[in-house]
């Protein structure tokens, strides 16, 4: 045929090229390509190296695979299989098996395992998050329980910590400390101090969480003038009471080792001239014992 237009009704074409179909139902059969088509609606059974350029494909049962492009979905459920590349989707429930690469802005992940991630924020709400090697940065973090093997170049602020084992705490302020190990021993120094005509306090010390300590004073000179020590000790840091002293002045060049008697919270080393007008210089040593 030659121009013009068939209709064609219940008829079987076995085989050549069609140019167009207008409004045709096909209910069976093969077709070996169709180029340019829209097909409004019914069910192929099949379909082999198709372009799909526009509309929607609603498929029900049956396997998609797919190799390569993008694929834009919504609403779907995908059960098995692998994605190269997800831009801009949200995914609301299910699994994934792995993510590589990804960057993921907002949501809530119900679990994690065996992930890497290499930037950007984690905020974490419940759970419980299990670290077992390398290293992690916190910042601003509170840690309510469990153990850190290793903490290296941090600030704690405020809190309690359980206990600490083989640290080394370089600057800052303790508010308390509930014991230190028998292991520890603690020093502190006061170096050339000039005595004066009254007992004066050199050196004072939070002894109450120690079990052994006791002072150790130099007379350093110059000259021949003695020195006198006592020891105090006071339970609010307030109210001083004298516990030991020296039996007589300590001589240029010699030393006086004084230890409490009585345990209070406070204790606290204080010296003076020995003869009024004549002073002296005095090193004060603290030695204690961790209980």
């Amino acid at each position: 045929m030659s121009g013009g237009t068939v209709a064609v009704s219940g008829a079987t074409i076995t085989a050549g090229t069609l140019d167009a179909v207008l409004g045709a139902t096909i209910t069976s059969g093969t077709l070996a390509a169709v180029s340019g088509a829209t097909i409004t609606t019914g069910t192929l059974a099949a379909i082999l190296g198709a372009t799909i350029t526009g509309g929607t494909v609603a498929i029900s049962g049956g396997t998609v695979a797919l190799s390569g492009g993008t694929v834009a979905v919504s609403g779907a459920t995908i059960t098995a299989g692998t994605l190269d590349a997800v831009l801009g989707a949200t995914i609301t429930t299910g699994t994934l098996a792995a993510v590589s690469g990804a960057t993921i802005t907002t949501g809530t992940l119900a679990a994690i395992l065996g992930a890497t991630i290499t930037g950007g924020t984690v905020a974490i709400s419940g759970g419980t998050v299990a670290l077992s090697g390398g290293t992690v940065a916190v910042s601003g973090a509170t840690i309510t329980a469990g153990t850190l093997d290793a903490v290296l170049g941090a600030t704690i602020t405020t809190g309690t910590l359980a206990a600490v084992l083989g640290a080394t705490i370089t600057a800052g302020t303790l508010s308390s400390v509930t014991s230190i190990s028998q292991k520890s021993f603690q020093e502190a120094t006061s170096l050339t101090v000039a005595t004066t005509d009254a007992f004066a306090s050199i050196m004072s010390v939070t002894t109450s969480v120690y079990g052994t300590y006791s002072f150790f004073v130099y007379n350093r000179g110059p000259g021949v003038n003695a020195a006198d020590a006592i020891v105090e000790i006071s339970a609010n840091g307030t109210n001083w009471y004298t516990d030991v002293s020296t039996d007589s002045g300590i001589a240029v060049g010699s030393v006086e080792v004084l230890v409490p008697q009585r345990f209070l919270k406070y204790t606290r080393l204080s010296s003076k001239s020995t003869t009024a007008g004549n002073a002296t210089t005095v090193d004060v040593y603290f030695n204690g014992q961790g209980t």
